[in-house]
């Protein structure tokens, strides 16, 4: 036999309670509810009768919170702050007009940029907000809703969908060389200064795939910004690992010099990050699928 099933929970008695719990004081209550305290005690009281116990210990002068009144009050301010969230997550997805995403300098001008003009045609209403964000994935600030970075995948409590992956090589810029020789192999590249994007993680990985021992670590400085490593690059300060596509510009001007034919394709590649619920806001989505058709469609 299937059980009877309660009746519905009365919610503006329990809307009553929270306020007389959160107050202790049900005149107070109903100066915020906008009722008279008759109606709130009355309130209370079917809730009681609803739950089948007390919720207030009631003298002549005051109210106090029984031990099951102060435990149903922790649950309904929980219970109400969840609420108030889903209506203000609801109303910001209703009302929202742009979306912001995070990105390097070098795979936003050489890349996204070029690009943009598609988003418009397809999302002519949507705003599009591109945020310099040359560290790290970081979604703390409460602004960022998506980031296209560069890594092995894994980003803790965050989803990541690969979306290019593009061949590096060495690249000098001839005032560090002062007309001396191009180094004739990649152990030779030990002589230079190494110039690191993030860490040393791309580098080792060359070398070990040219069969150059390093002993597991290198010197030179390692330069989070892209734009910032590239502008040291060409001004001579040492050689990095380039990622083609993005320099080809400065490759074909002569800015840049590949001292070996040939290119690598390494382990990390540029991912979509975003945080879990991003998928629920149908901008994000859009955002999201269209970008992913870009990479496939424009992949090096």
């Amino acid at each position: 036999m299937m059980p009877e099933p309660l009746p519905s929970i009365p919610l503006t008695a329990v809307r009553a309670f929270a306020a007389a719990a959160r107050f202790e004081n049900f005149k107070r209550a109903a100066a915020e509810l906008g009722v008279t305290p008759t109606a709130v005690s009355s309130q209370v009281k079917s809730l009681e009768a609803y739950l089948g116990c007390r919720l207030f210990d009631r003298n002549a002068q005051s109210v106090t919170l029984s031990d099951a009144g102060r435990q149903f009050s922790e649950a309904c301010d929980a219970v109400f702050a969840r609420l108030d969230k889903a209506v203000q997550d609801v109303r910001q997805t209703a009302s929202r007009t742009s979306i912001t995403v995070g990105v390097g300098a070098l795979i936003g001008s050489q890349w996204l940029s070029r690009r943009l003009f598609s988003f418009w045609q397809r999302f002519p209403e949507t705003g599009l907000h591109l945020q310099y964000s040359p560290g790290g994935v970081e979604f703390s600030d409460g602004q960022t809703d998506m980031m296209m970075a560069w890594g092995d995948g894994r980003w803790p409590g965050l989803v990541s969908e690969p979306l290019l992956r593009f061949k590096t090589s060495p690249v000098i810029g001839p005032a560090l060389l002062a007309g001396g020789p191009t180094p004739a192999r990649p152990a030779g590249l030990l002589n230079l200064p190494l110039l690191h994007w993030k860490d040393q993680h791309d580098w080792l990985e060359w070398f070990g795939a040219m069969g150059v021992e390093t002993g597991g670590r290198l010197p030179g400085v390692v330069i989070d910004d892209s734009s910032v490593l590239l502008r040291a690059v060409l001004s001579g300060q040492g050689v990095s690992l380039g990622l083609l596509p993005l320099i080809e510009s400065e490759l074909q001007s002569g800015q840049l010099i590949r001292p070996f034919s040939g290119d690598f394709t390494p382990s990390r590649s540029y991912h979509l990050v975003y945080p879990p619920d991003a998928m629920d806001q149908p901008q994000l989505k859009a955002f999201r699928d269209w970008i992913v058709e870009e990479a496939g469609v424009h992949q090096p």
